[in-house]
């Protein structure tokens, strides 16, 4: 089950798990062994799952792993083979639960596997409860956390080689020295977490660095780098079994952003450098700079940086409209704030951005406009198309930032006990402003659904939203 997950033949893992659960009933005399076995089984499936971002997928096996660690697992220190067990599925489920943002849910469950591994003098697993801390950090926004956790458990990580936790510590110190201004060291850092992820063979994780590392290659003006590096990322995204619509979607807007730079920067923006500096003048002008541009309005660099921003709006408004879509499934009210917070402001920001600094005011107005709907109620529940994206989130690795160092985490993770009410919400119909014209982004939700699929208004009757 474990080297199927692990090789993401997740169908195939899922038919061992099964067959291996089918069995414990057929000696009477090992059935404490079993129960272990089954619910190790069932961490190294799940964690398989998440490592593909088959988050929803992971969740009810997550489930049954937190309710046999509860019922199972004594007190520590009480069984070596149960305090590993803890250990391995506090560790796992920790993960998950920062991936999707219930960090509060996180915690306890990494401190109390970082307690028993200390018990135990277990490094290996201290030093990883410490590596997912550090995560939960990032994520919060406590960067002299992550600092601390981070270089704390480097050593006995890289001891152990464990490819996919060095690449992620590497990450983090990539992260922390982009947060400071140390362009060339986080591009270095990025470069060691690149190699290591390429060493296990995972497309997606190769996909999602090299998103990052174009971020440096903005920040120095190199444009046609950047570009680069996110074709060579889509190359992997198909390549990819496990691709999805959200990540095509995410990529787009990152390539959007890769525009919008491109053009602001012909503009005279005064925070990114230019081909051919060194790395201490660039880094001398991205700290100095104030986000400004100053460019006469008909010049030749006008006009190039406003076709630029013309193409940077095509790819940012129509992925986030996709991804604001998935706002208006999620009836559970603590999901979709997750959701909306997490993976929809950071994509409608680029889209709003791109648009206002394109002077297109009726496009910006729309913007606002859909964005003040909000969406519609119905008395009765309602069957939802796409339910499974309650609990589904993407890893939490930094993608999009915006000319910034944060992360984009998919946290749609739904709230303990479900979701179900008296109401749902539901997505919205199109938008008319204007009796003279037509509904509101339609090219744009043409978009949306030729690439990504995604229906971003229902089939009901239009909303006139003038008085």
């Amino acid at each position: 089950s474990g080297l199927a997950a692990a090789r993401g033949d997740h169908d195939s893992a899922a038919a061992h798990l099964a067959a291996l659960i089918e069995t414990a009933g057929e000696f009477d005399d090992l059935t404490a062994e079993y129960r272990r076995l089954i619910c190790h089984a069932r961490i190294l499936v799940a964690a398989g799952l998440c490592d593909d971002d088959l988050y929803a997928r992971s969740a009810p096996l997550w489930g049954e792993v937190i309710e046999s660690l509860t019922a199972l697992v004594g007190p520590a220190g009480a069984d070596d083979e149960d305090d590993h067990l803890y250990v391995a599925g506090a560790l796992g489920y920790g993960r998950f639960c920062v991936e999707s943002g219930r960090l509060d849910e996180a915690q306890p469950w990494l401190r109390r596997a970082g307690a028993r591994s200390d018990a135990r003098g277990w490094a290996l697993s201290r030093s990883r409860s410490q590596l997912e801390r550090a995560a939960a950090s990032w994520v919060a926004g406590d960067i002299t956390g992550t600092q601390q956790l981070v270089t704390e458990a480097y050593p006995v990580i890289a001891d152990h080689a464990r490819a996919h936790d060095v690449s992620r510590s590497w990450l983090y110190f990539g992260l922390i020295r982009l947060a400071v201004g140390a362009l060339q060291e986080a591009d270095q850092c990025w470069e060691h977490a690149e190699r290591h992820w390429r060493e296990l063979g995972k497309p997606l994780h190769i996909h999602r660095i090299l998103l990052q590392r174009s971020w440096i290659a903005v920040f120095r003006g190199a444009f046609g780098e950047a570009t680069q590096l996110v074709a060579q990322a889509r190359e992997l995204l198909d390549s990819s079994p496990r691709h999805s619509w959200l990540q095509y979607a995410r990529l787009d807007s990152h390539l959007g952003s890769i525009w919008r730079a491109e053009a602001l920067a012909e503009m005279g923006f005064d925070g990114l450098g230019q081909p051919g500096q060194a790395w201490q003048q660039i880094e001398a002008r991205h700290a100095a700079g104030l986000g400004v541009f100053d460019c006469a309005p008909g010049s030749p660099e006008y006009r190039s940086g406003m076709a630029k921003l013309e193409r940077a709006a095509d790819l940012k408004v129509p992925a986030a409209l996709a991804v604001d879509s998935v706002r208006y499934t999620i009836d559970d009210a603590g999901a979709r704030m997750r959701w909306a917070s997490c993976v929809s402001a950071p994509m409608l920001a680029g889209a709003f951005a791109a648009a206002w600094e394109w002077g297109n005011t009726d496009l910006v107005c729309e913007l606002v406009e859909y964005h003040s709907a909000r969406g519609t109620f119905a008395v009765e529940p309602v069957a939802q198309p796409v339910v499974d994206w309650a609990a589904t989130a993407t890893a939490a690795v930094p993608m999009e930032a915006e000319l910034a160092p944060q992360l984009a985490v998919a946290a749609a993770a739904p709230a303990a006990g479900g979701g179900s009410g008296l109401t749902r919400l539901g997505p919205l119909p199109p938008l008319r402003m204007d009796p003279q014209s037509g509904p509101i982004m339609s090219r744009y939700r043409e978009l949306a659904l030729q690439r990504y699929g995604r229906e971003v208004t229902s089939a009901e009757a239009e909303w006139s939203t003038w008085p």
